[in-house]
């Protein structure tokens, strides 16, 4: 038994977990072959565990930067259409006061001015 174990301990490379599961499960009664041939499997089951772990941490941050990123444009273009609202405003009190002031100063005005002195 103690050679068996030695040489998954061999098999295994150091990786305390590993180890241990396979340990455990020698002692259960599972035969040595049987063990070391699960190994390599076990090891790209980790492995792709790992990679799929890493994937979903990277779409999580890029979906937490791509939000960010959506949130600022649309800010921004909030933003724009405010100041284009502003200068629509703006152009719309100018022509009102172009045509007061038009209208003040026009030959209507002029007329009642003659004639309706104040």
């Amino acid at each position: 038994m103690g050679n068996a174990l030695e040489q998954l301990k061999l098999e295994t490379k150091d990786d305390a977990k590993l180890y241990g599961c396979i340990k455990e499960l020698y002692e259960q009664g599972v035969p040595f072959e049987e063990l070391k041939g699960l190994i390599p499997d076990i090891k790209r089951t980790r492995e792709q565990l790992h990679m799929k772990r890493m994937l979903q941490n990277n779409n999580e941050v890029l979906l937490s930067m791509f939000s960010r990123e959506m949130s600022f444009l649309l800010d921004a273009k909030e933003r724009q259409e405010e100041e284009q609202f502003k200068k629509l405003d703006q152009l719309i009190r100018q022509q009102q006061s172009y045509r007061k002031s038009a209208a003040q100063s026009g030959p209507v005005s002029k007329l009642k001015q003659l004639f309706l002195p104040t």
